[in-house]
């Protein structure tokens, strides 16, 4: 009676079970729960149905991120050894356990250090365990991007540099089909480069050493914090090399120009006087100007002025003019070289530009004047006797 009730009971828990009486088959992945970690193994509960340990041998790169408690992806390598447990690896588990991993970080938002393995002319290749990812250059911090201009060569290098560093990143693209990974260390934030931000404000002076020289601009570093100085910010007059200029190690006075997305930008030119503000000052709307045709554009006329300035007469203030000549020509009613009166129609003092309409319809004020018709004449003359009849009275 009591060997059939225990019979029937066994059979009732086969049937109930089913598959997963035996919980785990090698060569499978099955998810354990780690009990307790040693230094030279870990125990784990497979299902609850039985005990499982990974040896040292076998565990894996993250292993100093695990805990008890925790559920992991293991790889069963033995069912049942001599003392009766199951034997797994976490290291051969580690493709499909971090991708799951990582998919939760990246849906988490999560920060992850990863260490770089090879550098590329576009960025770095990283691996997070058993998995690779690619940090573009763009997306590394400012103290980490290689500020060589567009110089491919150069920019391998200072990348060479960072190989077998530890990285701070964020997810920024996961493709679970392909386990493609694109990591930002932008993305991540730093501290304390947002402290040296907020310790900063806009047209604020700061002394500062030159990190680098490029196209475009200089990078100037003011006490830990590094920001550039466009070449449009560096002189009031026009640039063309910054190189010759410029060295790195070189120290210079800047003016904070402004902060968007934790990037700092400096001007050196705004630590004097705008002389075009002061020149300007000269000129008012509605006054009548002399200047000399500059150049003819499709969109216009850059006339100069005096004491340098330059203004614009566009070509829709022109078109009905342009309209009376014979070629319906801009270039036969202007003359390049010549000089002629114009009035300013405004003055954009954040943009530099005076812009002018020609104050008359005469093509040049070096021109006689044209003889007057039959009617002016009349007119003029039945003025006169007007103000002559007046005085006699």
């Amino acid at each position: 009676m009591s060997t059939s009730l225990k019979s029937q009971t066994m059979q009732e828990f086969a049937d109930e079970m089913g598959q997963d009486l035996i919980p785990i088959k090698e060569g499978a992945l099955v998810e354990v729960s780690i009990i307790s970690k040693s230094r030279n193994k870990i125990l784990v509960d497979v299902k609850g149905i039985t005990l499982g340990i990974i040896p040292e041998k076998e565990f894996s790169s993250d292993i100093n991120e695990l805990k008890a408690g925790d559920k992991v992806l293991a790889y069963a390598l033995c069912i049942e050894n001599d003392d009766g447990y199951a034997v797994l690896s976490l290291k051969k588990a580690d493709k499909e356990r971090f991708a799951i991993n990582l998919n939760q970080k990246f849906k988490d938002q999560e920060i992850i250090s990863v260490r770089v393995k090879q550098a590329n002319r576009g960025g770095l290749i990283v691996e997070y365990g058993s998995l690779e990812g690619f940090l573009p250059a763009s997306q590394l911090s400012s103290s980490h991007y290689p500020k060589v201009g567009d110089n491919k060569d150069k920019i391998l290098s200072k990348l060479n540099e960072m190989i077998g560093q530890s990285l701070k990143v964020k997810i920024i693209n996961f493709d679970t089909q392909s386990n493609k990974l694109i990591f930002s260390e932008k993305a991540a934030g730093d501290t304390v480069l947002d402290e040296k931000i907020q310790s900063i404000k806009p047209d604020q002076k700061l002394d500062g050493v030159i990190t680098g020289v490029v196209d475009f601009g200089i990078f100037v570093d003011v006490g830990g914090l590094e920001g550039l100085v466009h070449i449009s910010e560096i002189s009031w007059d026009k640039v063309e090399n910054l190189r010759s200029m410029f060295r790195i190690g070189d120290k210079v006075e800047v003016k904070v120009l402004n902060i968007e997305d934790r990037k700092v930008y400096f001007s050196i030119k705004r630590l004097t006087d705008d002389p075009w503000l002061k020149m300007v000052k000269n000129y008012q709307v509605g006054q009548k100007v002399s200047g000399k045709v500059g150049k003819i554009t499709p969109f216009g006329v850059f006339v100069e002025l005096d004491n340098q300035a330059k203004g614009l007469v566009h070509i829709s203030e022109l078109s009905s003019e342009i309209k009376k000549t014979q070629s319906g020509k801009l270039e036969d009613l202007l003359t390049l070289g010549e000089k002629y009166e114009f009035m300013i129609k405004d003055i954009d003092l954040d943009n530099h530009k005076i812009n002018l309409v020609l104050a008359t319809e005469k093509a040049s004020v070096n021109e006689t004047k044209p003889e007057k018709t039959d009617n002016e004449e009349k007119k003029t003359k039945k003025t006169t006797k007007t103000k002559n009849d007046k005085s006699k009275s």
